[in-house]
């Protein structure tokens, strides 16, 4: 067959839903299998997304999204989230726009102070620990994602502040979070995809509500919000309204961006979720982990500046980032034009999926690659190694995430201050589920739920 008739192989779909359906709930999974049946670059029918791509090695993925970024950098945009009104964000945005909204972004994370928020809220953290200890077993699970929806509030529009767990407001936002939540778990697979009018109807008359209620929240923390009143930019709602570096968007639009923001930050929750697992099925990665932060920062704070001095730490993080992928699949891009790639033609508006599971699980990459070993991170000397090929937590290219520096810092700031003080343990009667019981949900790898015993550290200088 010539290069110019040569078609993507690919499994057989067919109907409104393609093969939406033979994937199911672990997206990462099939297409990894379906990578070592049809090769690293294979077409799949996705219903509503029509005839997308895979990348499912290293090398295409490179040479996609950062060789061809200019063609494959497009964002597709499902109908569902055109009619929920989810543009006026960097997730569902191209071209100039989405330039100009990342770059908003990034000065805003360079003006807010986020490891002080990130202290702040990993201190109320530890002292839900403390007062947790007596209890038979305690959902760590379920704290680890109130503490980061409210980093992620103090973040978008409380000005770094922080509001108490028990706080009224705080909890109707966790509400409302969930709900959103359950509202997007089947995004790409949902009706109104394929037939756009069922948006009006009754079938979508909760998923509207449920949006709506959250712009008006956010709303009215903009309605009270002066321009006069702000000196330094402290949140991403500042930046709007005070018009960061010049960065000129209609206040109004920071709604959306904060929804999508908040939305995107679980990835971070999915990220210490899979953490504080995975390290306490490993008690000796715990112990070590404990040793070397308790040597360089004994009973002070832990701070970005002793980073370079816990490596075994920071190995652990990106070792997790591996083997449990939190962000098993990339946001589908969309090429912005007609393009020969390796000898195949993909047309214009074309989605096209990166495999970031199949990369991170390569054998031709990674010794065991489905063993937890944080050593694989650690040169010789001990010292970090980031030098990895086939590894990209944070995806390649302009669609990289604009939140990647930040989020090691967050992870960073909360392993280090967690086991300072304490570890954890499996209770008895509920075992500890392991990588290959996460599922997609929202499109991310999720843990299941799950309880822990919080135990201190035994040297009792290090409890406060």
């Amino acid at each position: 067959m010539s290069e110019e008739t040569k078609k993507l192989p690919g499994p057989r779909g067919g109907g409104l839903l393609g093969s939406l359906k033979e994937i199911g709930d672990k997206a990462h999974v099939t297409w990894t299998k379906w990578s070592a049946t049809y090769g690293p670059i294979y077409r799949v029918d996705l219903g509503p997304l029509g005839d997308s791509v895979v990348l499912s090695d290293y090398n295409l993925f490179k040479k996609a999204f950062e060789g061809d970024s200019d063609v494959f950098s497009g964002r597709y945009v499902l109908p569902i989230v055109k009619k929920s009104g989810s543009h006026g964000s960097m997730a569902w945005e191209n071209g100039e726009i989405f330039e100009k909204r990342r770059n908003l972004m990034m000065k805003v994370f360079e003006k807010a102070d986020i490891d002080k928020m990130t202290q702040n809220e990993v201190e109320a953290f530890c002292d839900v620990l403390k007062e947790s200890q007596q209890k038979s077993s305690t959902t760590v699970y379920r704290m680890v994602y109130e503490a980061n929806l409210n980093l992620t509030i103090a973040f978008c529009f409380q000005r770094g502040k922080r509001c108490p767990y028990d706080d009224e407001t705080f909890r109707e936002r966790i509400r409302l979070m969930n709900n959103v939540l359950e509202a997007r778990k089947n995004l790409m697979a949902e009706k109104g995809n394929i037939f756009p009018f069922l948006w009006s109807t009754c079938l979508y008359g909760k998923f509207r509500r449920i949006h709506n209620e959250q712009r008006t929240y956010i709303n009215q923390e903009l309605s009270v919000r002066d321009v006069g009143d702000i000196g330094t930019v402290q949140d991403l709602m500042d930046g709007y309204v005070a018009k960061v570096d010049g960065i000129d968007f209609p206040a109004k639009e920071c709604i959306v961006h904060i929804m999508n923001t908040m939305g995107a930050t679980i990835t971070l929750k999915n990220a210490m979720q899979w953490l504080i697992l995975l390290i306490t099925r490993h008690p000796e990665v715990q112990t070590k982990i404990q040793t070397e932060v308790t040597s360089v920062f004994g009973d002070e704070v832990p701070t970005m500046e002793g980073i370079d001095k816990v490596p075994y730490t920071s190995a652990t993080i990106y070792e997790t980032l591996r083997i449990a992928c939190p962000a098993a699949q990339v946001v589908p891009h969309m090429t912005q034009a007609d393009v020969k790639f390796e000898g195949y033609d993909i047309k214009n508006e074309t989605v096209v999926f990166g495999n970031i599971w199949g990369l991170h699980h390569d054998t031709k990459y990674w010794e065991e690659p489905e063993t937890f070993n944080p050593d694989r991170f650690l040169n010789s000397e001990g010292k970090l190694d980031l030098d990895k090929e086939s590894y990209v937590p944070f995806g390649l290219g302009k669609r990289r995430c604009p939140g990647e520096t930040i989020a090691k810092r967050v992870m960073f700031l909360y392993i280090a201050s967690i086991y300072q003080r304490y570890g954890f343990e499996e209770v008895e009667g509920h075992p500890l589920p392991d990588v290959n019981d996460g599922v997609l949900f929202a499109g991310l790898h999720n843990p299941p739920p799950y309880k822990l015993k919080i135990v201190s550290r035994s040297d009792d200088k290090n409890n406060k």
